[in-house]
Order: structure tokens, then sequence, then C-alpha cells
């Protein structure tokens, strides 16, 4: 106990102040006080442990390792982040924070912390999320941010501010429930084998991780639009080993990237954006994953197209209610030239467009970017970046 509460003072003392960048300042609160009540909860259990006979321990024990795991979160999670403040993490706060703006985000927004070894991630303890130390340096994956920031507003979504969100998730759980309560009635009826009621129920397990996600890929399409589709697509052309991913035993904890994409085919749709929908559903058929993959017969039962439907209007209807902003077509044409929501859509134009110079104009758009933000020194004024994209 003793060295865990040197632990946690150590740890404390790694937060550097004054913070390089204030848009971390709410993860050092929120660390320094995580490190805080465990340092006094580990003080009360060694009191405790005082007054206890070596037999009766258990629970102390119990309370010990359960802050050994919280403290080792926050080393993990927080304090690393804020020990690394390079400018490529200033750089993508500030962009964070921006974007927060743009969709009328009623919360604080999560930090950005530049460590990960995989892809995105968000962490709900500390309101982290974690990307690759490259990411700085590139845009047609940011539009990924949007989608962690669904998993933020997700594990707020019980706050006063976000109650239509809670009552429309509610919603999408009961039909989903509904849905596969019936077919398990329907198939059991016809007298189907014993391991097609084994593989919906299986099914239907998987949709309490599915929902989660589906959510987050709307929460995305909805408040930047056609360029979380094309990022997803993007995505899925580079790492997709099976756009039909399906197993009738393991969990996923994830949907398939082709329900993924016909999802977010629906959002589209709902957000008016039907020529998009043509193009980026051209593209996708064209795909070489996709014209060789063929989905197993059981798949069927996994992603029907009327629960899907009605999750994505639940989830439009539900965010509207709590005042996000949602992209329009009409909207996307009168963004302001320094809107981070343009710049995101027209480097997808760009790069479909012109994709052998594309590279080059991008280049130009991060440093002007990070110039924008204060974060180079010297830095001469010049032409906005976003003003620079909308010329080009």
């Amino acid at each position: 106990i003793i060295e865990q509460i040197n632990r946690g003072q150590s740890l404390k003392k790694l937060i550097p102040y004054p913070l390089k960048f204030v848009e971390l300042e709410r993860l050092a609160e929120t660390c320094s006080n995580i490190i805080d009540s465990n340092i006094f909860f580990l003080n009360s259990l060694f009191k405790e442990l005082e007054n206890r006979d070596e037999d009766n321990i258990r629970d102390i024990f119990r309370g010990f390792r359960e802050s050994v795991r919280e403290l080792e979160s926050v080393e993990h999670y927080g304090i690393t982040a804020l020990y690394y403040q390079t400018q490529e993490v200033g750089y993508l706060n500030k962009l964070i924070h921006k974007a927060k703006q743009e969709i009328n985000l009623p919360l604080i927004p999560p930090s950005v912390a530049c460590i990960s070894t995989g892809y995105y991630y968000y962490y709900s303890l500390t309101n982290v999320i974690f990307v690759p130390i490259g990411e700085s340096e590139f845009l047609l994956h940011l539009p990924d941010f949007f989608h962690e920031l669904g998993h933020a507003v997700l594990s707020k979504r019980n706050e006063i501010k976000l109650r239509k969100l809670q009552e429309a998730f509610t919603k999408a759980i009961e039909v989903i429930v509904n849905h596969y309560h019936q077919l398990f009635i329907k198939k059991s009826r016809e007298t189907a084998p014993q391991e097609i009621s084994m593989l919906i129920r299986h099914i239907h397990s998987q949709w309490k991780y599915w929902v989660e996600e589906f959510f987050c890929d709307l929460f995305a399409l909805y408040t930047l639009g056609p360029a979380y589709a094309w990022s997803h697509m993007h995505l899925t052309s580079k790492k997709s080993d099976n756009i039909y991913r399906f197993s009738k035993f393991l969990p996923d904890t994830h949907p398939s990237d082709e329900a993924r994409m016909r999802m977010l085919s629906i959002g589209l749709e709902l957000l008016g954006f039907k020529d998009e929908v043509n193009e980026i559903q051209a593209k996708w058929q064209s795909m070489p994953t996709l014209v060789v993959a063929k989905p197993v017969p059981e798949y069927q039962y996994a992603y029907p197209d009327d629960v899907m439907k009605e999750l994505a209007g639940f989830f439009l209807e539900g965010l509207r209610e709590c005042s996000f902003s949602f992209l329009s077509p009409e909207r996307l044409k009168n963004l302001k030239q320094d809107s981070i929501i343009k710049l995101l859509n027209d480097a997808w134009v760009l790069f479909w467009s012109n994709p052998s110079n594309f590279r080059k104009w991008e280049e130009e758009i991060v440093q002007g970017l990070k110039k924008q933000f204060g974060l180079r020194e010297n830095a001469q004024k010049s032409e906005s970046p976003l003003n620079l994209a909308a010329k080009d």
C-alpha cells in the first residue's frame, strides 16, 4: 500500500507545469483528482489494516488491487499523454477544440495523445483520444476523430443535456431486441435446426457492441458529412481482410465493414447527400476486396436493413434534439473558409480529382494550420490555409 501511495505521488510530479498547451488543463485536473482520490483511499486502507488480523483482510486486498489498476490506467492513458507535450500533440488538441465548436459539442472535448501503437481509440476514464504519431501530418483520416468524439458523447449520454440521446439509444435497443425476439419465434415455428436458434442468440448478443459502433459512425457522418464515409472506405481498402467478416461462434466488438458502409449510405441519404452516396457506392463496389468477397449464408441474419434504417433515424433525431450541428449539402456550401469540416470534405474531393498533386497541397495545408494555431516559432503572417484550400 505504501509503495502504491509513493507511486501515485510520483505520477503527479510527472505532470509538467505550466502546461505547454491550455487544451490539456482538463486532462491534468482529471489525472490529479484520480490520483488524489486513490492516495486517500490507500491511506484509509492502511489505517484499516492496522485493526485487522491476517485472516480478515480480503476486502482490503481487493480494494488495494482495484486502486493499483486505476493508477496504472491513469499512468498509461493520462500521465503519458501529459508528459509528451509535443508540437504534434498541441496541433491536434487545438484542431479538436475547433471541431468541438463547429459541431456544437455540449461537452468538454477529449484530449489527444499521439502515442497509439495501433489506430485511433478513445479511453473514457481520462477522456483521451489516442492516435498514431504520424497522423498530425495528414488529413484523410482525421475524420476518424469524429468517430472517437462519438464514443465520448456516448459515454456521457446519461447527462441531463444528452437526455434525448439516451432516449433515442433506448429506442434503438428496443428495436434490436424486438427484431431478434420475433426472428427467434419465427424460426422456432418453422422447426428450424437448433443451430439457427443458437446463431440468432449469438448475433443478438453482438449487437450490444455493434449498436455503439454504429452510433459513433453515424455521429461522425452526421456532424462531418461525406468525408467520414470516404475515410472509412479508405481505411477498409488498406486494412480489411474480409468486408463480410462474421463468426458464428466468436464475439466481435465491431460490425463488418460492409455493414458499416451500408449504414453510412443510409445516413448520407437522410442528410440529403444523394449524389455523394452514388459516387461512394460506385467506388466501393469496384474495390478488389469487394469483387471477390462473398458473405457466409448466416450473414443474412446479422444486419437487417429495416433495423439499421430505424437506428439511423433514431440517432439523427436524438442528436438533433440535443442541439448538435449537422451537415447538409446546403450547409456544406455555406460554411466559411476557416471551417475544419469544410477542409476535410474538400480534401477528399481534391484527393479523387487530382491525386498526383494532392500530397503537395496537403503538406502546405497542414503546415499552414500549424502556423495558424501558433505552433511554429517565427511564423510569418500568411493567408489562412483554409482559404487556400478553397481557392485550390
